[in-house]
């Protein structure tokens, strides 16, 4: 559907607009072509909730100084703008379109809790395969902006940071475990959710000083969008920069790591044991009990850039394996206040790199993906493969018990969106096959260089 809108007078602020508001006060003129089609979702009724056309975001084209941008606006009214299957689906098909018509930009107007409790599997899946589409455009050359205009959490926070500029009304909150998350789980010691000067200092704009911060004013907006686009620079050049500037302490300890079983013949390629070799698969480390948290992944990212740099300079492709296998990403004050979401952005940043310098990269759920950590992860693997044991783990059992009042023990085994075996992944298209330890070994034991 293609819709033109026009607003005479649009106002100064955009934030207490609904999404297509938004996107209007920012378009020359006022004017807006909708590119938005009919998406309600089919999973909501289950649970005695209205879906709505949209399923939550409002995409379309505008102008702005001249210059085409596309536009995604999450609707913060509509379930806490969190992103269910369509509306997952509806920001990867504006990144495919990007491609397509190469407008100057791309830009996400921020607004959401992450990923819908509702559809948990297939939720979590539709927006790793549209951080995968990010991703993907700023590697063609496409200029992809982010901006916060409410409260973002959840894996949305994590496609926010993935952004070329990321930036951050006033009055807004970002960050990838909620307060309440954090308080349920250390209690409010750790911090108190209740206190709105706690969690503005940790998640607010002025805790993020590594992000822009911008005045609620469609004009100044406007103004950095214009700067954004004009200072853009290579991809490449963007992730090891932001390698550089993320550079903190790995971990203190490795977590036991054993890949044997499923490729014999696999022997460390570094010192530290991040990545291990197996004649031309090159197998990475995964945190196992341990959470994915951002001293692990800047560890790992580290030491993947040396593979993909040296690996260029003597024009080798190899097969990575992403194995996946972890307690989820870390979920406490200290990683907020670290900003986790960004390094966890980087990291699927840095997949994305592999993937653009022709390595084939491979997924493989040899235990748990949970959350945040496997949509960073061995999600954004163009292939995945999976164990028969594995499971998956896109809400815990308690959120999942809070928002449905449903019998949980039923539902995390045998329910095809929130059920945590991996056969019910594997039938909403996640999984490309579920193979025993020694089927995967056959078919990348013995690969030759692609």
């Amino acid at each position: 559907m293609s819709d033109s809108y026009v607003s005479r007078d649009p106002p100064a602020g955009i934030r207490a607009l609904g999404p297509l508001g938004r996107i209007v006060a920012l378009a020359d003129g006022g004017r807006a072509t909708s590119l938005d089609s009919a998406r309600t979702s089919p999973y909501l009724a289950r649970f005695g909730v209205a879906g709505q056309p949209d399923d939550g975001v409002a995409t379309a084209r505008i102008e702005i100084d001249g210059a085409t941008l596309l536009v995604a606006a999450q609707d913060e009214s509509f379930l806490r703008g969190s992103v269910g299957a369509n509306h997952g689906r509806a920001l990867q098909d504006l990144f495919l379109r990007a491609k397509r018509e190469r407008p100057a930009a791309v830009l996400l107007l921020a607004a959401s809790g992450g990923v819908r409790l509702h559809e948990a599997n297939a939720a979590e899946l539709s927006l790793a395969r549209a951080l995968s589409a990010s991703l993907d455009a700023r590697i063609a050359g496409i200029v992809v902006l982010a901006l916060v205009v409410g409260d973002v959490f959840g894996g949305t926070s994590i496609l926010a940071c993935a952004a070329d500029r990321t930036a951050m009304l006033e009055g807004t909150r970002l960050g990838l475990s909620g307060p309440k998350v954090i308080e349920s789980v250390h209690g409010k010691w750790e911090l108190d959710a209740e206190r709105p000067a706690d969690v503005e200092a940790v998640f607010g704009a002025t805790a993020r000083s590594a992000l822009d911060r911008i005045a609620d004013a469609a004009d100044a907006v406007r103004g950095w969008i214009r700067m954004a686009i004009a200072n853009a620079v290579p991809f490449a050049d963007q992730v090891l920069k932001t390698q550089t500037l993320l550079g903190i302490p790995g971990p203190r300890s490795l977590p036991p790591f054993e890949m044997r079983d499923v490729l014999p013949d696999a022997r460390p390629e570094d010192p530290a044991g991040w990545l291990w070799r197996s004649g031309e698969i090159v197998v990475t480390r995964p945190p196992g009990s341990a959470a994915f948290g951002a001293a692990f992944a800047h560890a790992l990212d580290s030491a993947l850039l040396s593979k993909i740099l040296a690996d260029s300079s003597k024009m080798r492709r190899d097969t990575i394996v992403v194995v996946e296998d972890s307690a989820g990403h870390e979920a406490s004050r200290a990683a907020e206040m670290r900003f986790i979401s960004r390094y966890l952005a980087h990291h699927a940043a840095v997949l994305a790199l592999a993937r653009s310098h022709g390595h084939r990269i491979v997924g493989l759920l040899a235990g748990v993906g949970h959350s945040a950590a496997f949509f960073v992860n061995a999600l954004q693997a163009p292939e995945l493969y999976a164990l028969p044991h594995a499971r998956v783990v896109a809400m815990e059992p308690t959120a999942i018990a809070r928002v449905t009042g449903l019998d949980v023990a039923n539902l995390i085994e045998d329910d095809l969106l929130l059920g945590q075996p991996v056969r019910h992944f594997a039938s909403l298209g996640g999984v490309d096959a579920i193979v025993d330890a020694g089927e995967f070994s056959r078919r990348f034991g013995g690969e030759t260089t692609h």
